[in-house]
């Protein structure tokens, strides 16, 4: 539109008509703005965001990591890093304030969306006065895609029935390529586009997939398409990767060339990093190490446990330089089109500190951890090897997360990780700027304080378009960040961002003006039991946790603890954090929690669900809650003359999930709890032929959290097969794979007919039902459902 008009009232209304109109053509004038569409405002630019996952600061080479970075330094080198850039602590709550300029609770993510508590700092809803930026520019005519990881959308919201407007595409996104969830696996991740569910991809030629490669694909070919048919629109692509978050996987080419490079233990990488970091200058040269008893030293762990830890990391440094690889293809294309100097690229290198919820040994796999469930590093290792052995790690055989240790180091120079908001390695990430020819001095470093929060407002101003008042008719919040473009062209641009609260999983932080108090929960992050958290609820007076404070431009690594010198500035910026966590819906601390400390949702009215056909793809979050408590599982079949097999109904993988399925004409049932403990029941003659009816029946011991119970098969009403089960899964089986009808999609749940896989179902499903209240009392309904709420609270706040 070349007439002018308001873009502070979205969406933008068309200008009047400028033209004149008769009773026929003739005599009547023009006005070719009202067959056109609202256009950015000249000049500008594309905009290429990039976020990776579960990463700390001293990770990429580019501020001095192990982890080598190629495509990374490029863009540093021919831009800018800033070494005070920070974010949450947590993945969801980094994403919300991203996306939309305001501080996460302000936006309902206090934590990750898979858990939606009862408080408004804790809904895992983003309102509709807080309008995400990625909406502000495509109603300003930008064309935009979100391609990769999401984590904004409700745990039970991610089905076929939705509702869609907390999906991508709902919150302002043309396009949508990836998975909703906190996670997937890079080998079989559950692939949504736009409004629909894909599944799970296959390998091609041979080889097989591998989700982050196809992320730079799809992305590329997004590009291409958008500019085949509109070679002048900026584009806004926001690349989100899956990696570094667990499960750590990669192709053994990436690991193996980190082989032998962390022998000597993240003690000496830590120091080493610190060195080159010194060197490279994004740490002062004055900054120490602060010193953690947390984390064991590296010398006094034996032979055996040294090389196991080695392997975890090499594989993360692997995963993590094919995330960079990966980049640098999209960047590449970008530079192949012509559009490299007309693209704003914002890279930051973690949505939190990296990732100590592998806890001290690592894990085969990472839901143990997330369900709470204790492994000694003796039980660690039998079950390593009982699922490959070192050679696996990174394979699709686990779901493996390194040592909590390795976090550390590249968390370095700073103390913690994720979750913990109240210290620099839970908040402060590695950010780099990238515009050639709108920046002054390429390859120096800015130091400016600056947040999550101050994207959105810097983007808009470089693009020239103003933050809307109104959207569809609703006042909006003013954004909670600031531009910081000017910063682009001069090293001493004043600092706007002075003060920030900062707060997660109970651990929070008070910034302002140089100063930093820092508020601990007194839990280690990758403790997840009820008895770790279960102190802080009645009576716990979160003024009485110890503080610490550091004067950050003396102390950029938070070694030197000076609240005993500075009582009056500790109560200054506590009072300060009460006051911001009123304004921005923080409180209640630990809202997300609700339901462990015994706020419940009302107790579901429907408890059977019925599967018609085959449904395939069912996401995690929207599978019957069969946690905890007797459930059955019912399905009419039809036999044919000539007998059936496969399976009936399978949800998740080998590593955590169920199946009933029939093989050689038995019915069979699989039960992986989290593959620490395998569980089989078997009838033993042939199903007959005709109309069948198979159920499925687990009777829990009691309605507590991993409860253990007896397992019944039937065929027509007659038991053909029991069993006990020790134990079952207390929160979730997985944090991506799905549930399917009818065939068993991805990784399998029993590697018995992995050869067969997915193991189609030649006999017809009429129906599917799960009951999960099957034959309860009122008062036992309620229990059940108390239990399973507290331990899903358990869950959803460490995803």
């Amino acid at each position: 539109m070349a007439a002018a008009f308001d873009r502070s009232t979205l969406p933008i209304r068309r200008p009047p008509f400028g033209g004149t109109t008769r009773r026929t053509l003739e005599g009547s004038v023009p006005d070719w703005d009202q067959a056109s569409h609202v256009k950015p405002p000249d000049g500008a630019p594309n905009v290429l965001l990039v976020l990776i996952d579960d990463a700390g600061f001293g990770n990429p080479s580019t501020f001095g990591g192990a982890i080598d970075t190629p495509n990374y330094t490029r863009m540093a080198d021919g831009g800018l890093r800033y070494n005070r850039f920070h974010v949450t602590a947590v993945c969801s709550p980094t994403r919300a304030a991203l996306l939309t300029g305001r501080n996460q609770h302000r936006v309902g993510f206090g934590l990750v969306s898979e858990f939606s508590g009862p408080f408004p700092g804790y809904n895992a809803t983003i309102p509709r006065d807080c309008a995400t930026l990625p909406r502000v520019l495509s109603d300003n005519g930008y064309l935009t895609a979100a391609i990769g990881k999401w984590h904004l959308t409700p745990d039970d919201q991610q089905g076929a029935s939705g509702p869609f407007d907390r999906w991508p595409t709902g919150l302002g996104f043309d396009y949508f390529w990836g998975f909703l969830g906190g996670e997937a696996g890079q080998y079989d991740p559950l692939i949504t586009e736009n409004q629909k569910t894909v599944g799970v991809p296959t390998g091609t030629n041979g080889e097989p997939y591998y989700f982050p490669d196809d992320m730079a694909r799809t992305t590329i070919d997004w590009l291409h398409r958008v500019r085949a048919e509109d070679p002048e629109t900026p584009w806004f692509v926001y690349y989100a990767t899956g990696c570094s978050h667990a499960p750590h996987h990669v192709p053994k080419r990436w690991s193996e060339k980190y082989a032998g490079r962390f022998d000597r233990g993240w003690d000496v990488v830590r120091e080493e990093t610190l060195a080159r970091q010194k060197a490279l200058g994004v740490v002062p040269p004055e900054t120490t190490l602060p010193s953690n008893d947390a984390f064991p030293a590296w010398d006094s762990l034996d032979e055996t446990h040294k090389r196991l830890y080695a392997r975890q990391m090499e594989v993360y440094a692997g995963y993590s330089e094919n995330a960079d690889w990966n980049v640098g293809r999209v960047l590449d294309s970008i530079e192949e089109m012509g559009e490299l100097d007309n693209t704003l690229i914002i890279w930051i290198w973690g949505d939190n500190g990296a990732s100590m919820e592998g806890t001290l040994t690592g894990t085969f796999n990472e839901l143990t951890t997330l369900n709470g469930i204790s492994l000694t590093p003796e039980q660690q290792m039998g079950l390593l090897f009982e699922h490959g052995g070192l050679e696996a790690w990174g394979s699709e055989e686990l779901a493996p997360h390194y040592s909590a240790g390795w976090a550390w180091a590249g968390n370095c120079p700073f103390d913690w990780g994720k979750q913990v908001a109240s210290h620099l390695g839970g908040t402060r990430n590695p950010l780099v700027i990238h515009w050639p020819g709108h920046i002054d001095a390429a390859g120096q470093l800015r130091t400016q304080f600056t947040h999550v929060t101050d994207l959105a407002p810097t983007i808009l101003d470089i693009a020239g378009i103003p933050r809307p008042t109104h959207v569809d008719g609703i006042e909006q919040e003013p954004l909670h960040g600031f531009s910081f473009a000017d910063s682009f062209t001069d090293a001493q641009a004043p600092e706007r961002h002075t003060q920030q609260y900062f707060e997660a999983v109970g651990n929070r932080a008070m910034y302002k003006d140089g100063w930093w108090l820092a508020m601990r929960l007194p839990r280690i992050p990758w403790e997840l039991h009820p008895q770790a958290l279960r102190r802080f609820g009645p009576g716990w007076d979160p003024d009485a946790d110890p503080v610490e404070l550091y004067y950050l431009p003396d102390d950029f690594a938070q070694a030197h603890n000076l609240a005993d010198g500075h009582p009056e500035k500790v109560e200054e910026l506590r009072a300060l954090f009460w006051q911001e966590a009123e304004r921005y819906q923080v409180l209640p601390l630990l809202g997300g929690l609700s339901s462990f400390y015994g706020i419940v949702p009302p107790v579901p009215k429907v408890s059977t669900f019925t599967y018609r056909g085959r449904i395939e793809n069912v996401p995690a979050g929207m599978i019957p809650r069969i946690y905890n408590h007797s459930y059955s599982i019912s399905a009419d079949l039809v036999i044919p003359e000539r007998g059936a097999e496969g399976v009936i109904v399978a949800a998740f993988d080998h590593l955590g999930g169920f199946a009933l399925f029939v093989e050689d004409g038995r019915l069979k049932h699989t039960y992986s709890m989290l593959g620490v403990l395998v569980y089989t029941q078997e009838a033993p003659e042939p199903l007959p032929s005709g109309e069948v009816n198979v159920t499925m029946v687990f009777a829990a011991d009691a309605p507590e959290p991993a409860t253990g119970g007896d397992v019944t098969l039937s065929v027509n009403g007659k038991p053909v097969a029991r069993g006990h089960m020790e134990h079952t899964v207390p929160a979730r089986f997985s944090g991506y794979a799905g549930m399917d009808i009818g065939c068993d999609n991805g990784l399998v749940v029993d590697p018995r007919y992995a050869a067969k896989a997915p193991f189609r179902f030649t006999g017809e499903i009429k129906q599917v039902v799960f009951d999960i209240n099957p034959d309860l009392r009122a008062e036992d309904t309620r229990a059940l459902h108390e239990h399973a709420a507290r331990v899903l609270a358990t869950y959803g706040a460490n995803a």
